[in-house]
């Protein structure tokens, strides 16, 4: 069996010492690396922005239901067993001993777990139904997501990570983009729904594939000094005196991340209902809207990536989050779709940055150690976006739409979102720029 692990022989899986050295990667390499980041944008974007507005409007009356409440709750609920699970599978990933690898066999559970839930979400006849398949989903995406995120502070040297991160980026917005594109090109002509869901199943086999069989996975071999229980129950634990700087960056990543969140969830209704369009044109208007965003982000994503080791993580994040603020504040504004477009494009600018040093930015500041875990806490700014924003902004909107009777709840949404993008830019200000090891 020990032959069987050695690193660099021939084989199906891959498995590296947990002391070897980083080595450096090839573009090829990056790319591998970060193409589940691809899986997991197709899968979330579209789902949250597009697909699940549509399913809960098909199972609610409007007349009688507060539709963006709805989306809400069903948001909320799942986003909260993302917010406990990443980081708890995070940290058992750090300490587990499995000969194929600590970070792998999680990723191939919750890779099976996202094929099978996905499915079943194509398939669901109401409401509760899709609650209950949709929190199973969370479950599953989750026990993958954490153990890969640890997966890539483990695999990728110090001087790379300004451009890993650009890759990263880069690779989440093609995943959104290509997936709201194709999504869009089934919901649109001719409304086949369930068909746009099963191609969420099939871009996360072929992604897992690639990083569970293609990506060498680090072995541990010596126990852990840490008790497993004790590392599951403080796995959403920060260090605040060790880890400060990162604290605050987990605090302004949830309000840089609340502002894309709440545009994306209600993207779709306020074309919707602001101009008077049919299902299949907002779903139109509503990707294109979302896709001009995301395709001026990615532009940016990977030059900004390697700005960031010239000029600075903070200074790029900074400017993302003024930039963000100044684009919020106009689509509140606009008159027509033309100009919500292009006032998009400003929002697409300031995500692009914010994404290019994000991930470079938090695995400066966390230990190595426990990559796993703290990069699973990381999740908590991504997942807690969703579960404060949307509860907020949902009662919100319908009060001021008066049961759809308006459209004015939209534009006090992008007000808040406003907001979200100035104490974004308040708690960065403690953060230093250091590297923790």
């Amino acid at each position: 069996m020990a032959g069987i692990i050695q690193a660099g022989e021939r084989r199906l899986l891959k498995t590296l010492h947990e002391s070897a050295a980083q080595t450096h990667l090839s573009w090829r390499g990056m790319l591998v690396l970060s193409s589940f980041w691809f899986a997991i944008a197709y899968v979330m974007q579209p789902l949250g922005g597009n697909i699940i507005p549509l399913i809960v409007d098909r199972f609610t009356d409007p007349m009688t239901i507060r539709l963006n409440t709805y989306v809400s709750a069903l948001d909320t609920i799942g986003a909260a067993f993302a917010i406990l699970w990443q980081p708890a599978i995070g940290a058992i990933s750090d300490n587990s001993r499995f000969e194929l690898g600590r970070r792998r066999p999680f990723i191939a559970i919750g890779v099976v777990g996202d094929i099978v839930f996905l499915t079943l979400i194509a398939f669901v006849t109401s409401y509760w139904a899709l609650l209950l398949v949709y929190v199973l989903f969370q479950i599953a995406s989750n026990t993958a997501q954490g153990p890969y995120q640890g997966m890539l502070p483990d695999q990728v040297p110090s001087e790379q990570r300004g451009e890993a991160s650009g890759y990263y980026g880069l690779m989440n917005l093609l995943g959104t983009i290509v997936g709201f594109l194709v999504v869009g090109a089934l919901l649109i002509p001719t409304h086949h729904l369930r068909l746009a869901i099963l191609t969420l199943p099939v871009v996360v086999a072929i992604a897992g594939a690639l990083v569970i069989f293609r990506v060498p996975d680090r072995r541990r071999t010596a126990a852990s000094s840490q008790r497993l229980g004790r590392s599951v129950l403080l796995s959403v634990a920060i260090d605040t005196r060790r880890y400060r700087d990162f604290a605050w960056l987990m605090v302004s990543r949830l309000f840089f991340l609340m502002a894309p969140v709440a545009i994306g969830t209600y993207a779709f209704n306020f074309i919707r209902y602001t101009f008077n369009y049919s299902e299949g044109k907002a779903s139109l208007f509503s990707s294109a809207l979302q896709a001009t965003i995301l395709v001026f982000a990615a532009v940016l994503c990977m030059t900004a990536g390697f700005l960031a080791e010239r000029i600075g993580k903070k200074r790029l994040i900074a400017a993302a989050c003024v930039t963000g603020a100044v684009g919020s504040t106009l689509l509140i504004f606009a008159p027509s779709l033309p100009w919500i477009l292009g006032f998009g494009l400003i929002v697409g600018i300031s995500l692009g940055t914010f994404l290019s040093v994000d991930w470079a930015f938090m695995t400066d500041l966390i230990p190595k150690a426990e990559a796993g875990r703290y990069m699973g806490v990381s999740n908590i700014a991504t997942a807690s976006a969703g579960l404060i924003a949307r509860p907020i902004l949902g009662p919100i909107i319908d009060a001021f739409n008066n049961n759809r009777a308006s459209a004015v709840g939209y534009r006090v949404m992008f007000g808040i979102v406003t907001g979200f993008f100035l104490i974004a830019l308040l708690t960065l200000q403690p953060v230093r720029e250091i590297k923790v090891e």
